[in-house]
């Protein structure tokens, strides 16, 4: 099999294996040259993963098993577009609005398992997760900032 179709023949999969609410999302990136793969990502204990120079998606199967799809496919797209154009994520600047309760959660996540210096990406990535408005959002972001 030619290497080249890997990356799309997987994407197909996750279009069939992801939630029809999140086909929307899912061409936005495939459109930004993304590639979504449904697989264990290369994070062990990972939901999701995103490696923004490869322009390359994990969604964890026990991620959909356990109905968390919806929130890894987002926090992981903003992850992408929080990289785009080069490659090197950057933060957004969309407000960070969460619960209070909410918010030490996810303080609480980013002190024990991420370096200091991506905080801010991950509470904008984190604050996403649970926005109503996220799709629409993302795929915006998506159009503008990966030309």
């Amino acid at each position: 099999m030619n290497a080249a179709l890997l990356p799309m023949l997987m994407a197909v999969t996750a279009m069939q294996a992801l939630p029809p609410e999140l086909k929307p999302l899912l061409r936005a990136l495939e459109r930004a040259r993304y590639a979504v793969f449904v697989a264990p990502p290369p994070i062990p204990g990972a939901y999701g993963t995103t490696d923004p120079k490869r322009k390359l998606i994990w969604v964890s199967p026990l991620a959909i098993e356990l109905g968390l799809a919806r929130a890894v496919l987002i926090h992981e797209a903003v992850h992408a577009a929080q990289a785009c154009p080069k490659g090197k994520l950057n933060p957004i600047g969309w407000p960070v609005q969460m619960s209070y309760v909410v918010d030490r959660e996810v303080s609480g996540l980013l002190y024990r398992g991420y370096a200091h210096s991506k905080h801010e990406l991950e509470r904008e990535a984190f604050a996403m997760q649970g926005h109503p408005q996220a799709i629409p959002m993302i795929t915006k972001a998506l159009q503008q900032r990966c030309r």
